[in-house]
């Protein structure tokens, strides 16, 4: 059944390409490299800059560290280079106190006994 139309129709209009678009692509196309590149020129070096203050935190930590740890190291140093350390090391090894100058020395205490 069909029904009766009323106005005009477009049974005798011919398909034709927008030959408009085109022009709107490529401008659209370089209105966005444009931001893009107006982007990577200020957030780049913004990026960079951000990276290094990040490794610049990290890298002070690092110095705070070494520093405490020669610090530890330089005590633990002087703990065993101090004279109570050293006699208690050296009598566990079995050495005796030397003689003034001029004197004979004592014999080991398995020598003399």
């Amino acid at each position: 059944m069909d029904l009766p139309v009323i106005g005009p129709t477009n049974r005798f209009l011919i398909p034709q390409r927008d030959r408009h678009w085109p022009q709107v692509l490529s401008a659209l196309i370089g209105v966005a490299a444009l931001v893009v590149l107006a982007l990577a020129l200020v957030g780049w070096p913004r990026l960079r800059s951000t990276s290094i203050h990040y490794e610049l935190i990290r890298l002070r930590a690092q110095v705070a560290e070494l520093e405490q740890q020669e610090r530890n190291l330089l005590l633990e140093l002087e703990h065993e280079r101090s004279p109570e350390r050293l006699a208690a090391r050296a009598r566990g090894l079995g050495m005796v106190p030397a003689a003034p100058a001029g004197l004979p020395a004592q014999p080991p205490l398995e020598v003399a006994q």
